[in-house]
């Protein structure tokens, strides 16, 4: 999850560096100081945050309405009609000017449907629109509210490392590409968002260190509890029976313009047997890896390929390539969005599913900042073999209204 206006603020994600990389004369220990601070990118109005330096409070929220509906979907409520929350907070809690000090993160996210069509109860909002790759990564279920993370996070080392331990949302930190991690003002297709292939889980424990090498290179390693269910105790193994490590290297080049993230990952989880023999351990490897680039100001792109060594536990293998243009000088704030992916999942045991077992998606979307703190954001998506099925394609459209505070 995820991922909150990461283009407008370094918000618990190593975008911060490429950011502070630009800087010719950057002090020892800022790089990683910006890693997990809501750190406003300097002139962006998009996102605001009110820090009361003297107590170390930080915080941010956003709020967005969405309106969703499909075409050429059977068996698919044609619309839905739903509300998402997502608020986090940083509170010091040992000053350290040296190293960087101690600290508090906690973070919930929420979804609601509006109404009849949207409250089901028996299937996810991302689930609803028949894709395998999903709508809205930060749409959970039909009403369900959660605390994705709870954790300590230490500075030491003169600023230069960090370890965040505790309840640890791995998507707030890992593949953070900033034109795709952002799914309440840019791209709502979770595949976009996130990788699809990577297990970054969220709710669950786990650590992660994180380390500067040098101005222009970052490494990262976690630790987590996966196979769980949101909202249950992942001491609890009866709800969470596996585990997951997920690394990034990062490098930065290009005089800041450009970042490159490699991301190996192992993950082992029970999983229950479909034929009724009880569960059974499934293993998986694999690795990924993204590049953004900014040539000119107008334009960023960025592309990720990703592959598992087996397809149990995630899809097989992926591949995206989008771009954030902005179109009006005069806007400086408002930009587009397009982006194409393809994902392939488990192949069918049918005949007919197997030839199908490729999900491709197109996805377009405007983002209009209509003040400092509103903006309005249409999409469009177009999606080939929805979940690797005989149904041709789908069409889904929407528009979200986001408020940031």
């Amino acid at each position: 999850m995820k991922k909150h206006n990461i283009i407008a603020m370094a918000l618990t994600s190593l975008m911060a560096l490429p950011v502070i990389a630009q800087d010719s004369t950057p002090a020892v220990g800022d790089i990683l100081q910006g890693i997990n601070m809501f750190t406003p990118e300097e002139g962006d109005p998009a996102y605001k945050v009110k820090a009361n330096e003297k107590y170390g409070t930080q915080w941010g929220v956003d709020m967005a309405y969405g309106l969703w509906n499909t075409e050429k979907v059977s068996d698919v409520k044609r619309h839905n009609n739903l509300a998402l929350l997502h608020a986090q907070l940083n509170q010091r809690l040992i000053e350290d000017k040296a190293n960087g000090g101690t600290w508090l993160r906690v973070e919930f996210s929420g979804s609601w449907g509006l109404d009849r069509e949207s409250a089901q109860s028996d299937t996810f909002f991302t689930e609803a629109y028949a894709t395998a790759s999903g709508l809205h990564a930060d749409a959970m279920g039909p009403h369900e509210g959660i605390f994705p993370e709870v954790a300590l996070m230490q500075y030491f080392a003169g600023k230069r490392a960090c370890l965040i331990a505790g309840m640890v949302n791995l998507t707030n930190y890992f593949d953070a590409v900033s034109i795709a991690n952002d799914s309440f003002s840019s791209f709502t297709n979770d595949g976009f968002v996130n990788s699809t292939i990577l297990p970054l889980v969220d709710s669950n424990i786990g650590g992660i260190l994180q380390v500067e090498l040098n101005r222009n290179n970052y490494m990262m390693v976690a630790v987590s509890r996966t196979g769980c269910y949101s909202g249950y105790n992942p001491f609890n193994s009866d709800y969470c029976n596996g585990y997951a490590v997920v690394g990034e290297y990062g490098h930065i080049f290009a005089d800041g313009a450009a970042t490159l993230r490699i991301n190996p990952f192992y993950t082992s989880t029970d999983v229950d047997m479909d034929d009724g023999t009880g569960e059974r351990r499934r293993q998986n490897a694999g690795l990924v890896a993204s590049i953004e680039y900014t040539p000119c100001d107008p334009l960023t792109i960025y592309s990720r390929a990703g592959f598992a060594a087996k397809q149990y536990l995630s899809n097989s293998a992926e591949f995206s390539v989008g771009a954030n243009i902005k179109l009006f000088p005069s806007r400086e704030d408002d930009f587009l969005g397009i982006s194409y992916g393809v994902f392939k999942g488990q192949t069918p045991c049918d005949g007919e599913r197997a030839e199908h077992n490729r999900e491709q998606v197109l996805e377009v979307m405007y983002s209009f900042q209509v003040n400092d703190y509103f903006k309005v954001v249409p999409h469009f998506q177009y999606i080939a073999n929805p979940a690797y099925s005989t149904s041709s394609e789908n069409i889904l459209w929407g528009v979200q209204a986001v408020f940031s505070f």
